[in-house]
């Protein structure tokens, strides 16, 4: 069945599908022949197009309530990105040379830690490909028209294979086993996920937690509380932020390591900081020529 959701207008952002699907964020879309986007999301695979102002999906069930919520279609984008413009001119600049971006609000806290334990030394394919191969091996086959994918396997079923299948897999750094020792902390009810998730929970409480995992640290734990833990004052640093942001800001005072880097930018970007973090990775990852005049 065919289902569509009405994108909202925006004064000053838009919805560009495609470029919310490169899989810098959420590691398991791919396109299809037709154009579409097939995706797992919360265990449905879902076939996505964008048709002007229209989303159309193709799902076994209405999906409409999650996928709101995964492009945060009920958020008020622009009052976002009028936040983060008031003050900072280059950030301002960025919001007008990247309208589209927004970060996506992932439904699966588990599957994303997962895919951000197996991101450390990795680029962005190789992280696709150790996650779906996870998926591929362990997880519950599902299918639409004929395009089968996985969905991703829960805690439970990691330590029922336990480590020695997944070394299988060869994912680097011992990560077999840092996969497998994660899952028997959310198992053993020592990680609540979801209570992590959870409006009332501060940051700096997820940050303790997640980095009480093997193989989690200042940048991974950032990622995963932005990403699927709407801890949207998270800042993720990896060389291509720290990049970005000693070229910008390096001579005003930005300090260098990853850890201070992130406290600078919380401050000065405030409660939106995880925002202008991902426009600053696009920025050096995807530069474009705006037809604003950058600040610098």
């Amino acid at each position: 069945m065919l289902h569509r959701i009405k994108v909202p207008e925006y004064r000053h952002a838009t919805f560009d599908l495609s470029k919310l699907l490169d899989g810098t964020q959420d590691f398991r879309w791919r396109p299809l022949p037709d154009g579409r986007h097939s995706g797992v999301l919360d265990g449905h695979i879902v076939h996505l197009r964008q048709r002007g102002d229209t989303l159309e999906y193709q799902a076994h069930t209405n999906l409409d309530t999650l996928l709101t919520s995964y492009f945060r279609l009920d958020e008020d984008i622009d009052a976002i990105y009028s936040d983060l413009s008031s003050g900072d001119p280059y950030i301002a600049y960025l919001t007008r040379t990247y309208p589209h971006l927004r970060v996506l609000r992932q439904p699966d806290p588990w599957e994303c830690t997962v895919a951000y334990i197996c991101s450390a030394t990795n680029n962005v394919q190789q992280i696709k490909k150790k996650v779906e191969a996870i998926a591929v091996m362990l997880g519950e086959e599902v299918e639409l028209n004929g395009n089968v994918r996985h969905k991703f396997p829960p805690p439970e079923r990691i330590l029922e294979v336990g480590p020695e299948r997944l070394e299988d897999l060869r994912l680097g750094l011992n990560r077999h086993q840092k996969i497998v020792w994660a899952a028997r902390r959310v198992i053993d009810n020592e990680l609540d996920l979801q209570r992590l998730a959870r409006f009332d929970t501060e940051y700096v409480d997820v940050k303790t937690e997640l980095m009480n995992l093997n193989g989690v640290g200042e940048k991974i734990s950032d990622c995963i509380a932005l990403f699927s833990l709407d801890k949207l004052q998270a800042f993720p640093v990896d060389r291509n932020i720290k990049s970005a942001i000693m070229f910008r800001y390096g001579s005003s005072g930005a300090p260098k390591t990853p850890k201070a880097l992130a406290k600078w930018a919380q401050r000065r970007f405030g409660e939106y900081a995880g925002w202008a973090s991902q426009l600053l990775f696009q920025s050096w990852i995807k530069p474009v020529l705006s037809s604003d005049t950058s600040p610098l």
